[in-house]
């Protein structure tokens, strides 16, 4: 989606903010025609006031100041009938006024000629939902991740229970979770290929998502891809790397699948420096060891990751390719 698209559809929904606010003002309107018809018979003389107005200045014989000041008075008189006909039906005396989303730029997008910040929010919010387009969250859920795929006996290599492991991993996942804030403290999830990474960081992503707070979710190859575009002015597209440094949570997945560069590098140690520093958490998982962290990356990001964020190892078997067996059998 280019920079162009992203603001047409971001004006496209604050304009039907503005329609939705008008079809409501309109029924209300027609709720108080029949309820209470003299405030919209007093409304209609209200409305003439222009006219009026042109009729004294028109008028030369009379005094323009006079005329003027005998029409605000009328005004004043039918305004003050108006409230207290509202008032006495049971409806708050600003009932029938226009409620606007934003009423700084009463849900056009625009003051003065400049965008307004809400339509520089909407622009942002669309920004975010396209980068997390390729991640989708829905169907990676703490209820649907199956322990019955983790050995339930010493594993030789590990010397640990991977389904006792894994139950524990699944729980602290639930409680991060439940407990998140802003401020919590990051999480690096490594462990070899299959064993439910992706499932789980995604599943934290929509819990803390329907808790109301700004979520990024992206692989690392297509981030730096995307990054690496509007660096060298390859896409129109423009602000991802602030967009990310700027959620509430980033979920970081596959780092290591990247291709390596020096530019993939400064943007990577950016990205955990800007973040951590900030206090500003993020999620990051990995197929890589420990040796092939050291082997890929500088020592300055090896150190970040596994000395600032909560390390959380997976054990086990390839998940995914026993379920594919199971499907197999059926």
């Amino acid at each position: 989606m280019q920079n162009n698209d992203i603001f047409q559809q971001a004006k496209r929904r604050i304009d039907r903010r503005r329609m939705e606010q008008m079809v409501a003002q309109s029924q209300r309107m027609d709720e108080i025609a029949k309820e209470v018809p003299e405030v919209m018979e007093i409304r209609r003389k209200l409305a003439m006031t222009s006219a009026e107005i042109s009729k004294v200045i028109l008028q030369r014989k009379t005094n323009l100041a006079e005329g003027l000041a005998r029409i605000e008075e009328v005004n004043l008189r039918l305004q003050q009938r108006e409230r207290e006909l509202m008032v006495q039906a049971g409806y708050p005396v600003d009932y029938l006024e226009m409620r606007y989303t934003c009423p700084k730029c009463k849900d056009t997008g625009f003051v003065n000629g400049v965008r307004c910040e809400c339509l520089k929010a909407e622009m942002r919010k669309l920004s975010v939902e396209q980068l997390n387009a390729a991640s989708p969250a829905g169907e990676s859920r703490f209820d649907n991740f199956d322990l019955r795929y983790y050995p339930d006996a010493i594993d030789p290599e590990s010397g640990q229970n991977p389904r006792l492991v894994m139950t524990k991993v699944l729980g602290f996942c639930r409680s991060y979770a439940d407990k998140f804030t802003p401020h919590s403290q990051g999480l690096f999830m490594f462990g070899e290929t299959g064993l439910g990474k992706t499932h789980l960081s995604r599943a934290i992503a929509g819990v803390v998502a329907e808790k109301g707070y700004n979520v990024v979710c992206a692989t690392a190859p297509d981030l730096l891809r995307r990054i690496e575009n509007e660096h060298f002015r390859r896409t129109e597209d423009e602000g991802t790397l602030d967009r990310i440094l700027e959620a509430d949570l980033l979920v970081l997945d596959d780092l290591g699948a990247e291709f390596g560069s020096s530019f993939s590098q400064s943007v990577v140690y950016n990205i955990l420096n800007s973040r951590i520093s900030s206090e500003r958490p993020l999620i990051v998982t990995s197929n890589l060891t420990v040796q092939e962290f050291g082997e890929k990356y500088a020592r300055r990001i090896v150190s970040r990751l596994f000395s600032q964020l909560i390390q959380v190892r997976f054990i086990g078997k390839d998940v995914r390719q026993l379920k594919r067996l199971r499907e197999g059998q059926k």
